[in-house]
């Protein structure tokens, strides 16, 4: 089943004043294009008149259920089933127990569970005897199950080891199990092409020291493509570029056409939008090249931060400070200074990118923007009458 990626669409009106005089309208084959003089001279806009898209679509691009190991952990118990049908202007009834609707349906929905770590959450709910037997994950099992003060405190060893330290407390424990054919056969099942469109995919949770280059992967196609996949966790990567290569491998070995989406560059403590590669090494023209290949957009407001641009970074510009979040990495370990920020900001990223491109040819930062919610209630919405928190606290 072949999907569209939504498209946002962004107009710019520019004006200028000039002293102009009408002219007869020229009649071209998409309609009737105004003529004008300025200065004497003829002008006209090739645009005017012409057909273009007016149907602006809203969706989510970025969404965690109880599936995810933070969502879960920390007490949501909402699952897809509830997320499409609230997405699709259904009453459901909230983690807390209140009812809940959305004012207008969504248009699209992406089901992004992190990839790392799959199945922890509902190994403990269920008591899954994999987990049980392991003696780091009864441990953990047996915090959950002690009281909030002890689900807090195991959920933070869980955020450091995994998040912080990059390593795996789950693996071998074969938790993940067939959770991914199960996401990507329920998004199969609410994906109504032309009236709701539902979305498979997946974050790549990579945080090196604390410093977040979390990207979201999402894939334009159904089961019968992404089922011959499975999610790529960090702890299988060192860096990007695997993530490029894996999904180059996908779309090669399916056919199938998949990208993947930076988020919170302002919590990489300057490491999103670098002059270097992964290894610290000059950008190239190769590299670049790859990474706008795989990159082309930029989730680029979200309840972590807008960031679009920084009160240092736009002085003149008022709105600068709107929804800041720029004291530290994702981890609170390392401070913020002033110099990583031209590196984590969408505006300055563009200024960067077209300096990169004059010195090697490519621009790696041409890439486009949207928001999301990242929220992890499994309820897409974040309209401050109908907002339900990023997380459910238990």
């Amino acid at each position: 089943m072949q999907r569209s990626f939504p498209r946002r669409l962004l107009s710019v009106s520019v004006f200028a004043m000039a002293a102009v005089i009408t002219s007869p309208d020229v009649e071209t084959f998409e309609g009737t294009v105004s003529r004008q003089t300025v200065d004497g001279a003829e002008v006209y806009s090739p645009f005017a008149g012409r057909a273009y898209p007016d149907q602006v679509l809203f969706g989510d691009l970025h969404f965690h259920t109880e599936i995810s190991f933070d969502a879960g952990l920390i007490g949501t118990s909402l699952d897809m089933h509830d997320a499409f049908r609230i997405a699709k202007e259904e009453e459901i009834l909230s983690n807390t127990r209140q009812r809940v609707q959305l004012i207008r349906p969504l248009d699209f929905l992406a089901i992004t569970e992190h990839a790392e770590m799959i199945g922890i959450a509902t190994a403990i709910r269920s008591s899954d005897p994999r987990l049980l037997n392991d003696e780091w994950g009864r441990r953990v099992y047996d915090q959950f199950q002690s009281g909030q003060e002890g689900r807090m405190a195991a959920f933070g060893e869980i955020i450091q080891i995994a998040t912080v330290e990059g390593r795996n407390p789950t693996e071998g424990l074969g938790l993940d199990g067939d959770m991914w054919d199960e996401i990507i056969e329920t998004v199969d099942e609410y994906n109504e092409p032309g009236v709701f469109t539902a979305l498979s995919g997946f974050e790549w949770t990579y945080s090196p020291f604390g410093n977040n280059l979390h990207r979201v992967v999402l894939f334009a196609d159904g089961a019968d493509k992404t089922g011959q996949t499975q999610p790529l966790p960090f702890f299988d990567t060192d860096g990007a570029e695997d993530l490029w290569d894996y999904l180059a491998a996908y779309e090669e070995d399916t056919g199938g056409r998949a990208i993947s989406v930076p988020h919170n560059g302002n919590l990489s403590n300057g490491l999103m939008f670098t002059r270097e590669k992964t290894d610290g090494t000059p950008m190239d023209a190769e590299y670049a090249a790859k990474r706008i290949r795989w990159e082309p957009m930029h989730e680029m407001t979200q309840i972590k931060g807008d960031e679009e641009t920084h009160p240092l970074l736009s002085p003149e510009d008022e709105f600068a400070d709107f929804e800041s979040w720029d004291v530290a990495n994702i981890s609170g370990t390392v401070a913020k200074t002033p110099e990583m920020l031209q590196y984590e900001y969408a505006r300055s990223a563009m200024k960067v990118g077209l300096e990169i491109e004059r010195e090697i040819g490519v621009n790696p930062y041409r890439f486009g923007m949207y928001g999301t919610t990242d929220a992890h209630t499994a309820i897409p919405t974040t309209r401050e009458d109908n907002y339900f928190g990023k997380y459910q606290h238990t």
